[in-house]
């Protein structure tokens, strides 16, 4: 099964920008890596008066394993709450990326009526969040990529 290059889910807030952002989640079958990106919505809008997203400036971007995969499918399917381990706050502590320039946390839960989502890093004394909603929908849009990342771990990317 092939993809797109990504599904972007696109996020604008309309009266403050810096709550808005958009992510984009990107598998390549045939080299095997699955990205995700998130993006703040930028202060501008473009020349048609579209919201705009900072996808090189104001963004993060994490490779997530078969793994995390998994996790992420799970959350959405009902067989967890939450990504990680449990913490106080019933959000979970997410999953955890540490690299030589610093670390990113990636968190989702569910909610009533879709799930949240939420990107954090810290790399030196930069720190970024950005975080949006993710309907149902979209949720498994998101489950059928994390599905198709886990059997085509085991079968060999590029082999289909």
């Amino acid at each position: 099964m092939q993809y797109n290059s990504s599904y972007r889910i696109y996020k604008p807030n309309t009266k403050d920008h810096t709550k808005g952002c958009a992510s984009s989640w990107e598998w390549n079958h045939k080299t095997c890596n699955f990205f995700l990106t998130v993006a703040k919505q930028e202060s501008q809008k473009d020349a048609d008066g579209n919201n705009r997203f900072s996808w090189k400036e104001e963004a993060e971007t994490v490779k997530l394993d078969m793994e995390e995969a998994a996790e992420i499918a799970c959350v959405i399917s009902g067989r967890k709450p939450f990504l990680g381990m449990p913490d106080e706050s019933g959000k979970g502590k997410g999953v955890f990326h540490q690299n030589k320039s610093g670390n990113v946390i990636l968190k989702m839960y569910k909610l009533d009526d879709g799930f949240a989502f939420e990107v954090s890093s810290k790399k030196g004394d930069q720190r970024f969040w950005a975080g949006h909603r993710i309907t149902i929908a979209e949720a498994y849009v998101i489950e059928t990529i994390c599905r198709d990342v886990i059997a085509n771990s085991f079968v060999g990317c590029g082999k289909s």
